[in-house]
């Protein structure tokens, strides 16, 4: 008889450490994607910021932009930035080409990250 209760009494220990121990993982868990997700949100807002200043600069003022990204199952995220401007209708492919590479100094350094330009024309 002592021999089962203390068999119970190891066992309920071991299922109460188990579950501490899965809680404990969980709430970790959920803290680290919250702070990854308020450190891309940062940059995101900060590319935004240097995107618009760098088309106000090139005389593009008031530019559609909107930035969409995908992330895949290992946390990988690709950037798609489509801008639209009633100017941009007018340059050709080789112009297109300068004013993407100058956008791409303002992309965050992120190894995670990839950005892709679109230049939306009516």
């Amino acid at each position: 008889m002592k021999r089962k209760n203390c068999l119970f009494v190891i066992m309920t220990m071991l299922l109460v450490l188990i579950i501490l121990f899965c809680t404990t993982e969980t709430v970790m868990s959920q803290g680290r994607v919250s702070r990854q997700k308020q450190y891309y949100a940062d940059m995101e807002k900060q590319y935004l910021s240097d995107i618009k200043n760098t088309l106000n600069e090139k005389g593009y003022p008031q530019s559609g932009i909107t930035i969409r990204w995908v992330s895949d199952g290992e946390g990988l995220r690709s950037y798609t930035v489509m801008i639209h401007h009633r100017k941009i209708n007018s340059l050709n492919n080789n112009e297109i080409e300068k004013l993407q590479k100058e956008l791409t100094v303002t992309e965050f350094n992120d190894e995670s990250c990839t950005f892709s330009y679109e230049f939306l024309t009516t």
